[in-house]
């Protein structure tokens, strides 16, 4: 039976889609049919000639399972703003039962399935819904992945205490280094390990090259 988590952040730009890329890896390892689902994505660049989410390219390209894109990306906007706002200049809105059902699909071709949200916990993905809701419909747990840089203490603390309130379940949380220069990063590591209720599941160091198969040995797995 397959497994699936969805991949949260303290924010956007905080590696998201490099640790979804790092899990998809580590599952592979495990020789384990292991892919990504990216449902809303903003901002399109060509590759090949062809236009696509560069966090989807990645996710696609790592993924070890005979899927289409279509159903790992089941909205994609070029404009590099809020999926609510992309939504609704392109008159595409975001229906979460198409989502639902591409996420059925790919569970039913995967042992493993990390699906990463757009942004942060709460970003709208129309007038009145939100990430937080797409989670609930999903019903799958939540990895949170923390950007460690100036200010993660209190987006950390302020992401679980919403994720608490809606009654959703974390299985655990990942360190993500994405300011080398950081000053006292072993400390703020240190506190969130010492003040989150949840497993720490990986720190990952800082990595020049973003190589996700460098990212996936620094994750810790229960074992599939």
């Amino acid at each position: 039976m397959s497994e699936a988590f969805f991949i949260t952040g303290t924010d956007t730009g905080i590696g998201k889609t490099f640790i979804t890329c790092a899990f998809i890896e580590l599952m592979k390892g495990h020789n384990k049919i292991s892919a990504g689902m990216k449902p809303v994505a903003a901002g399109e660049d060509l590759y090949d000639g062809v236009s696509i989410n560069s966090d989807v390219f990645d996710i696609n390209h790592f993924s070890n399972a005979n899927i289409s894109i279509d159903s790992i990306n089941s909205y994609s906007y070029k404009e590099a703003v809020a999926p609510h706002i992309a939504a609704k200049n392109n008159n595409h809105p975001i229906c979460l039962s198409k989502i639902k059902d591409d996420f059925n699909y790919l569970m039913n071709n995967t042992d493993y399935l990390f699906v990463e949200g757009a942004g942060g916990y709460y970003v709208p993905l129309d007038e009145k819904v939100m990430t937080s809701d797409l989670v609930r419909l999903l019903n799958i747990p939540i990895i949170l992945v923390v950007g460690i840089r100036l200010g993660c203490l209190n987006h950390t603390l302020l992401t679980i205490e919403a994720i608490e309130k809606n009654n959703q379940k974390i299985c655990g949380w990942v360190a993500n280094v994405i300011d080398k220069d950081m000053s006292y990063k072993e400390d703020n590591i240190n506190y969130l390990q010492n003040r989150i209720d949840y497993p720490c599941i990986g720190v990952v160091p800082y990595i020049p090259n973003n190589n996700p198969v460098d990212a996936s040995q620094y994750l810790i797995w229960p074992g599939p």
